[in-house]
């Protein structure tokens, strides 16, 4: 793809400019009116069950948006063929339907096949250099399932809009870079409806697009990946377009796994997406928005930098993701996407059905062993490629670029050996600490000692480059570590912004203080969020510890509890001495909070106890009343 960037000044970008100026400028001022209409005739989403908002909103603002669009064509002149456009029209009469009278699933699916049909006919393929018998199913698929993907993401205010107009973008500036216009003209055109759209669609939005917008901007944004995808090579070209839509894809794949696991139907609405889980588990609507919008504008920048990057670079990179985001999404579905309000999926199944899956299917009672060398194997080879391109500031030369290629399978294969001789499928790393960062430290630099020393024996000293060798073991640490680690890193950010229950402080920011957090994090059936910690000495004041500051001490707490509305303080009872106690109490009733002890302790266990795991019987970690 790099031989496209001489072509980089093509014709089109002065019609670009103008189209997507109009398209602004009419989203801006036909949103309002939509808006007003809808209310007047009664066209507003209401809250249920399977929708996330709390308020009735208008709908119908897709019209807004493709009458946006239209203009921004009508001025530019220059845009896709006349058949693409009709499918468009199609999509746009079915989302106006379903969401006026509602449509059957079988009239949807026929009207986005029209319209996919529209496309090949217009001389757009999937894999167009490709067999017909092939390239032909892979359109259905792309253009259909991205036009649904989009469509489904339009569960929180803003998003469906802010990821269109990322896409959008990023694919624009592809067009530019590959000459051709039509594409240019018309992402920029999807741009601008999209940002016009946004200013009365972010959150708290007053107006949705509904499906006549969702799809249609869907649909296009298919087409154009299209058009992307046949100017590249065959590997680049199909990355590039997934790396723009990663968002919608992502969430798409994402909730048809886990409904499958989970033994619900794929097609019903609900409030398992990605969206809802982050907010489920951390963020608020606002935070979502920002960190999905986020993340489609980082995935779209790779997008565009493939243009600089060569084959290798765009695998090794693409590795990386891939691992990423299984990280992130066996969190997800882990940690949050119940069926109802609740947080807690194991309550309903979800991680007994994935556990009996992969033993089932993917390595028996060891699967996460095997999983664990799945994920490296990606990012030891991704890592060692990274590390070439690191070292030369882009492509390797020559001999060295073939001798990486050729020597990458046994890099793979002696650095997972030496992973499997020293233990690192063996730890379980949601407990993992500073032991295990140094353990994986060492192992990841005798495998890079390893590689070298058996590169030297096969190759010869030419190929002895110490600092890639140095690269390959930073960049395998913290990849491997990264990949380890990051359960637990994400446990402990929901679980530092988890709210619910009582509000509570903790007295005491050192050890003790930091177990009773960490307690009571863990053990969010307690019902407690802790707002902050309470410490005697003031140098502490103002610190954070494990993401909680520290608020001031004893003597402010009626301020403390006013300003944080906190209901109760805990204690932990080795901390302090009974005269502490005392005050603190006495403190607490003059403040109108609670106040409790926690107190671990270690007990014998009874003679008639029958198991050494009844209650009496282990180490116990509990909230004494006083």
């Amino acid at each position: 793809m790099s031989s496209v960037l001489p072509s980089i000044f093509s014709t089109g970008l002065p019609e670009a400019g103008l189209s997507a100026a109009v398209a602004l400028l009419a989203a801006l001022g036909l949103t309002p009116v939509v808006e007003w209409v809808a209310r007047w005739t009664g066209q507003v989403d209401w809250p249920s069950d399977d929708r996330w908002h709390d308020r009735p909103v208008a709908l119908m603002g897709g019209v807004a948006i493709v009458g946006a669009v239209a203009l921004g064509m009508a001025v530019a002149g220059t845009a896709f063929p006349w058949p693409v456009w009709i499918g468009a029209g199609v999509l746009f009469a079915l989302g106006l339907a379903d969401d006026l009278w509602g449509v059957r699933p079988d009239a949807k699916v026929l009207a986005q096949v029209l319209a996919t049909a529209c496309v090949l006919y217009s001389g757009y393929a999937f894999w167009r250099s490709g067999p017909v018998w092939v390239s032909m199913p892979l359109t259905f698929l792309w253009v259909i399932g991205v036009t649904n993907a989009l469509n489904l993401i339009d569960g929180i205010d803003g998003l469906a809009a802010s990821v269109t107009a990322v896409a959008a973008g990023a694919l624009a500036l592809l067009g530019v870079a590959l000459g051709t216009p039509e594409l240019t003209i018309v992402m920029v055109a999807l741009l601008g409806a999209a940002m016009g759209f946004l200013v009365y669609n972010v959150p708290p939005a007053s107006v949705f697009m509904g499906d006549c917008g969702s799809l249609v901007l869907g649909y296009l944004l298919a087409v154009g990946a299209l058009v992307v995808q046949g100017g590249g090579g065959p590997v680049v070209g199909t990355l590039v377009p997934i790396a723009v839509l990663a968002v919608p894809i992502f969430d798409t794949t994402f909730v048809t796994i886990t409904r499958l696991l989970q033994g619900q139907p794929v097609t019903d609405g609900g409030t398992d997406h990605v969206h809802h889980r982050l907010i489920q588990i951390a963020a608020s609507e606002e935070e979502a928005l920002i960190i999905l919008a986020g993340t489609s504008a980082v995935s779209g920048g790779l997008a565009v930098s493939t243009l600089w990057m060569g084959i290798p670079l765009v695998l090794a990179v693409s590795a990386l993701c891939l691992v990423t985001v299984t990280v992130v999404g066996v969190y997800l579905a882990r940690m949050g996407g119940a069926p109802s309000a609740g947080i807690a999926s194991n309550e309903f199944g979800m991680s007994d059905r994935v556990r009996v899956f992969m033993r089932k299917y993917a390595g028996g009672a060891s699967w996460k062993s095997v999983a664990g060398v799945l994920a490296d194997m990606l990012v030891v080879g991704a890592a060692f490629v990274v590390a070439a391109y690191l070292r030369y500031g882009g492509a390797p030369p020559p001999d060295w670029s073939a001798v990486m290629l050729q020597m990458l399978p046994g890099v793979i294969g002696a650095k997972l050996l030496v992973f499997y001789g020293f233990g690192l499928y063996e730890g379980i790393w949601r407990h993992a600490g500073t032991p295990e960062v140094v353990w994986l430290s060492g192992t990841s630099g005798i495998a890079s000692v390893v590689v070298a020393g058996g590169m030297v024996m096969v190759k010869g000293l030419a190929v002895l480059a110490p600092s890639i060798f140095i690269l390959d073991w930073l960049v395998t640490t913290i990849g491997i570590g990264g990949a380890r680690f990051a359960f637990r890193a994400l446990r402990q950010y929901a679980a530092a912004h988890r709210d619910g229950g009582r509000r509570v402080l903790v007295y005491d920011s050192g050890t003790d203080g930091i177990l009773l957090l960490r307690h009571l994090r863990h053990h969010p059936e307690l019902g407690r969020t802790v707002v902050g910690l309470l410490d005697e000495n003031s140098v502490r004041h103002g610190y954070r510890m494990q993401g909680v500051e520290v608020l001031g001490g004893p003597d402010d707490l009626p301020d403390i509890c006013s300003d944080h509305d906190v209901e109760e303080v805990i204690v932990h009872k080795k901390a302090v001495s009974d005269e502490d106690r005392s005050r603190i109490q006495e403190q607490c009733a003059a403040a109108d909070v609670d106040c409790q002890y926690f107190d671990p302790t270690i007990r014998p266990a009874p003679e008639t106890s029958t198991s050494p795991l009844t209650d009496n019987g282990r180490g116990e970690e509990k909230i004494l009343s006083p």
